[in-house]
């Protein structure tokens, strides 16, 4: 019987699977073992699975499954568990950590502040797709596309928390001009530089309680409505999430906590 050893982290209400795979015991291509762990009944439960294996780019790579069992390309609060999975379980102990993904390197630290700090990557396809007739038919003040390691869809909208964020966000992740599908986070003004914010993830096929690339993107978008910087503060269904930037997005920053929550052992 094989025995997958496993930690369980909690970063803003993200919940992970984390895996130590150095030795490669476990395919990232396994989708039916990833969907039945993440499943919460029948399994562990989570809203995805984090490997960690061995880089020769950086400290380790970081493979991100979702709770669906695919394989995606970047996961922003998934990259701030793992870093601290490293930190506190494998006992790397650095002060900036340097990790591989399927489309690129990140930078992750400790900060006193927030508990972990991840550099993001550079912005693409700003603009790129239009959500003009979302924006109408959502009755959205404003929208905006962009990817931040993976694609997001950010509409401001009123009367955020009685939003009904799955029938919407479900209509735009499968919408046919997003080639691969699309996050959908619907955002709300609350004070200055100040955002509440909520996210239909793709991969999960529901409302997550946080989502980091999500946040990000939504940040973003609202800094560019209203001509924003420096930092602005994302409250989420599952905590506080802040985004830091430079003037010309050169250095973007997601800060937030990580929380383990236990480990384990399962029996397949």
């Amino acid at each position: 019987m094989k025995k997958i050893l496993f930690d369980k982290y909690n970063a803003t209400g993200n919940d992970f699977i984390i895996i130590d795979n150095r030795q490669n015991l476990y395919k990232a291509e396994d989708k039916n073992l990833w969907s039945k762990l993440c499943q919460l009944k029948t399994g562990i439960g989570a809203d995805g699975v984090l490997l960690l294996e061995k880089s020769d780019k950086a400290d380790f790579k970081m493979r991100y499954i979702n709770a669906d069992g695919g394989e995606v390309e970047m996961c922003g609060n998934g990259a701030r568990a793992i870093t601290a999975f490293a930190h506190e379980v494998l006992s790397i102990q650095k002060e900036l950590y340097l990790f591989e993904t399927m489309n690129s390197l990140y930078e992750c630290s400790l900060d006193s502040e927030y508990g972990f700090k991840l550099k993001m990557s550079e912005l693409y396809d700003v603009d790129k797709i239009k959500l003009i007739d979302f924006c109408e038919n959502l009755k959205a003040k404003n929208c905006l596309y962009m990817n931040t390691g993976v694609p997001h869809a950010v509409f401001e909208i009123s009367q955020i928390l009685d939003y009904p964020v799955f029938e919407k966000g479900k209509l735009i992740r499968y919408d046919s001009r997003f080639t691969k599908g699309s996050n959908a986070n619907f955002f709300e003004v609350i004070g200055p530089k100040h955002l509440r914010v909520r996210t239909y993830e793709r991969g999960v096929e529901n409302e997550t309680l946080s989502c980091g690339t999500g946040a990000t993107a939504t940040a973003l978008a609202a800094a560019r409505f209203y001509g924003w910087s420096e930092e602005i503060i994302l409250e989420t269904l599952g905590g506080r999430l802040a985004i830091k930037f430079s003037a010309d997005l050169s250095s973007i920053y997601l800060c937030g906590k990580v929380d383990k929550i236990f480990s384990g052992t399962l029996e397949l």
